[in-house]
């Protein structure tokens, strides 16, 4: 029953993306919020999607699980807040949709099928020699790093999620 219900629940929320409003840009602590979320997922992600284009020595099939378990005791992500920024990403109300672990559980299963559909095999050696060199990085810091690429790159030049623009450049108050 458990496994029926994530699939469903999946389905309404990603159905309720498609007609509710989504946001221009997410803010900042909602950004540091998800990054710190998906981090670790993105980082088994990529080192399933990569495996089969990269050499047997490469880093992401080697150490990419363990650096996704370090980032995750390294930044444990609070279910409300994720839950608080997910509903920021996609402007629902998620308050009575589920609980926290299953929105979580989403958000992961989101990242993973983003990465699946959208990272093609020809660029896994430079991710995987990206992630090597980031992985000396604790979660924090890498998390701050993406932050800081986002808004640089700023709401214009990033597919997705953006970072709204600190108050007085634009952003909403």
């Amino acid at each position: 029953m458990k496994r029926l219900a994530l699939p469903i629940a999946a389905t309404a929320l990603i159905a309720g993306q498609v007609q509710a409003e989504r946001p221009v840009c997410i803010p900042h602590h909602d950004m540091r919020t998800l990054i710190r979320l998906a981090l670790p997922d993105a980082v088994e992600a990529l080192a399933t999607r990569c495996k089969p284009a990269l050499p047997r020595d490469a880093f992401l099939p080697n150490e990419g699980v363990g650096l996704a378990n370090r980032y995750r005791a390294e930044a444990p992500v609070d279910p409300a807040a994720a839950r608080q920024a997910i509903q920021e990403a996609t402007g629902q109300n998620l308050a009575g949709f589920a609980s926290d672990d299953t929105i979580t559980g989403l958000a992961r299963q989101f990242v993973d099928q983003q990465i699946e559909d959208h990272v093609p095999l020809k660029d896994c050696e430079n991710i995987d020699s990206m992630v090597e060199l980031a992985g000396n990085l604790r979660a924090d810091g890498m998390t701050e790093a993406i932050l800081l690429a986002l808004e640089l790159a700023g709401p214009g030049r990033v597919k997705g999620l953006a970072v709204c623009p600190p108050k007085g450049e634009g952003a909403e108050p």
